[in-house]
């Protein structure tokens, strides 16, 4: 029963089929509920006739997350380690960031039905409830990781745009205080240089003397500036976490194979930095026979049919495939598809020339593993041939 939840509830890019449905569902449940909320705020009856069936599926939806906030409580009691008890297990879930959404999603509801609240406070979690998606969003805990990486930057920008604002709502001040009502106070000046500094620019206040507008359009140039440098923080940093967001998976997905077993550290963070990732659905042609070959593909999860001149076969987890035709530099000797979803790493054929090129070991094992599978089919593979460094 808790092996069959655990696959039910699994996480990741390759959950099985059937967390996958659930995930679909719960999706779908969340969208739709969000939807009914957000449309319920329009002052006249959007319903009509069909409030009821809108009802029973706000319901529905309802339930569905109520089932999923206590199956995940079950998970989490069953998670327990050895030094761990059920009781600080459940605990860890429930004031987990994961944990608090998942309550606030459905909890709230049920405390409304029960005591008649008003159904504001419906609308506000019902809002929040939409951010239960973050589950399956890698996007949002990327943009956290960058948001605290990037922490002390980021503070330091806005400590310089907050003294600017504030300078430039003390000199507009005491140019227009005299002239301008908008100006007459610097709490006033500071809704001028808010909008302003944020180029918004609403209009609805703006200086009226010939140097209050000089100052008001150096204020404005400013602004585009001080915006651009939170920006530049954000976007270096979402660009360094995804670098080492995909060679840290690389990594392990390098380390899962059995062909890269004998590596060091250090090899491992070469070829993981030459390997790409790739993915592949169901019945996906990877390659075909008399083709120009490119890459080598190595398995981490799936499996695939290969037709050829040795036969036809099937590779699985920690196989590789295309190796004969970069070895041979010849066209493709085989016809290769998915069978399942695959989880695959590619060498290109440049790369892979490069890398065992460092050792020769790695060369041999390919070699010898080519020459086998073409030994099947009774063609002969010349003599193991010599890579460039």
């Amino acid at each position: 029963m808790i092996e069959w939840l655990g696959g039910i509830l699994a996480d990741g890019p390759f959950p099985p089929r059937r967390a996958a449905w659930y995930r679909a569902v719960l999706i779908g449940c969340i969208v739709l509920s969000t939807a009914i909320v957000v449309v319920d705020t329009v002052p006249d009856d959007v319903w009509g006739a069909a409030r009821w069936a809108i009802r029973m599926a706000e319901n529905v939806t309802l339930a569905v997350l109520a089932l999923d906030y206590l199956l995940r409580m079950v998970q989490a009691w069953h998670r327990r380690g050895e030094d761990q008890s059920g009781w600080s297990a459940l605990s860890a879930y429930l004031t987990s960031p994961f944990g608090i959404f998942d309550f606030l999603a459905v909890v709230p509801f049920v405390l409304g039905e029960m005591f008649n609240l008003p159904r504001d406070g419906e609308t506000v979690f019902g809002i929040l409830r939409f951010v239960k998606l973050a589950r399956y969003s890698p996007a949002l805990e990327t943009l956290g990781s960058v948001v605290l990486n990037e922490l002390r930057p980021l503070m330091a920008s806005l400590f310089i745009m907050l003294i600017l604002g504030i300078s430039a709502s003390t000199l507009l001040y005491f140019v227009e205080r005299g002239v301008n009502p908008g100006f007459a106070s610097i709490p006033h000046a500071m809704w001028w240089a808010i909008v302003t500094l944020a180029t918004v620019g609403y209009g609805d206040v703006v200086p009226i003397t010939g140097l209050g507008r000089t100052l008001g359009g150096c204020v404005a140039v400013l602004g585009l500036c001080m915006f651009a440098l939170p920006a530049s923080i954000l976007a270096s940093g979402f660009a360094e976490e995804m670098r080492r967001q995909n060679f840290v998976s690389t990594w392990h997905l390098v380390a899962k194979v059995p062909f890269f077993a004998r590596l060091q550290a250090s090899q491992i963070a070469e070829i993981a930095a030459l390997l790409k990732v790739y993915r592949a659905v169901k019945g996906e042609v990877l390659m075909r026979e008399g083709d120009t070959g490119e890459s080598m593909y190595f398995i981490v999860n799936g499996q695939v049919e290969v037709r050829g001149k040795a036969g036809t076969f099937i590779l699985k987890n920690g196989d590789f495939f295309g190796e004969i035709a970069l070895i041979e530099r010849c066209p493709r000797t085989a016809t290769v598809r998915s069978l399942t979803r695959c989880q695959m790493l590619i060498l290109d054929a440049r790369d892979f020339h490069r890398f065992v090129g460092h050792d020769a070991g790695l060369l041999e094992v390919i070699w010898e593993t080519a020459r086998k599978r073409m030994k099947q089919a009774g063609v002969e593979l010349n003599e193991r041939p010599k890579v460039d460094a």
